[in-house]
């Protein structure tokens, strides 16, 4: 009689009428995938503008694409970067401090306009509460690449100084004032056709649907021919290996 009061009072009945509930439930939350993504809104397409630094320069960036699914998405890019040389060091004529600082031994500035194709694959969708989505990207196509011949400011005997298009033959850092205009060779840019590859890891965390704000990281190879001799007293290289960091800010076109 003593047990079964005890069983009826209302707080005990409370909590066993919890427990019941929550065992009924258990198998149905069980059954529930945790984080899972969950893709609230659908797409059509894709853009945005891009700045990125690499291991021998940076640039900036344009891509659209089309995401016929939720996984896939297919885009056209084209990309424009400058390319130092990897023992470019600037140095300034002591006797003319006022002088512009220059590249000793640089025969050209070194540009790449790139256009092609790329596809990228989500690895990784955002789960229903937020977080990243995860997507490998693949790209290529054709690469440009734009040798912009080196003035300088030379000091010439009786004729003081005149701008100069530089030669490692006959100037040298005695007779070298400072660099030149920079647009000055502009009319005899070296032209480089080729090819480039891109691949990495792009890490979206916007936290609107419709918005991208993304982080990528990654590999780019830029092969021009003929080579282009950059600095003097060094071979041309055929080949600019980089690894890369960027930034993507854009916006998606859901379906209405």
């Amino acid at each position: 009689m003593c047990a079964q009061s005890k069983f009826l009072n209302p707080s005990n009945m409370e909590k066993t009428c919890l427990v019941v509930l929550f065992l009924w439930l258990l198998p149905s939350l069980i059954a529930q995938d945790v984080g899972v993504a969950v893709d609230k809104t659908v797409t059509l397409s894709e853009w945005n503008v891009v700045a990125f630094v690499n291991t021998s320069g940076g640039g900036a960036s344009f891509q659209y694409g089309w995401t016929p699914d939720n996984y896939n998405k297919h885009f056209w890019e084209i990309d424009f970067l400058y390319s130092f040389h990897s023992k470019q060091v600037r140095v300034r004529n002591s006797y003319y401090p006022s002088a512009k600082s220059f590249c000793y031994g640089k025969l050209y500035d070194l540009y790449f306009l790139r256009g092609g194709y790329g596809y990228q694959r989500t690895i990784h969708h955002k789960p229903y509460w937020g977080g990243v989505r995860i997507r490998y990207t693949l790209s290529g196509g054709f690469s440009l690449g734009m040798g912009l011949p080196m003035y300088i400011m030379a000091m010439n005997a009786g004729s003081g100084i005149s701008t100069e298009r530089y030669d490692p033959d006959k100037h040298n850092t005695d007779n070298i004032v400072g660099r030149g205009p920079y647009f000055a060779g502009i009319g005899k840019t070296a032209l480089r056709p080729g090819f480039y590859a891109k691949t990495g890891l792009n890490f979206d965390f916007s936290q609107k649907d419709l918005v991208i704000h993304a982080l990528e990281i990654g590999f780019t190879i830029d092969m021009i021919f003929p080579p282009l001799q950059q600095m003097a007293f060094n071979k041309p290289k055929p080949l600019y290996l980089c690894a890369y960091i960027s930034y993507n800010i854009g916006r998606r076109r859901g379906v209405h």
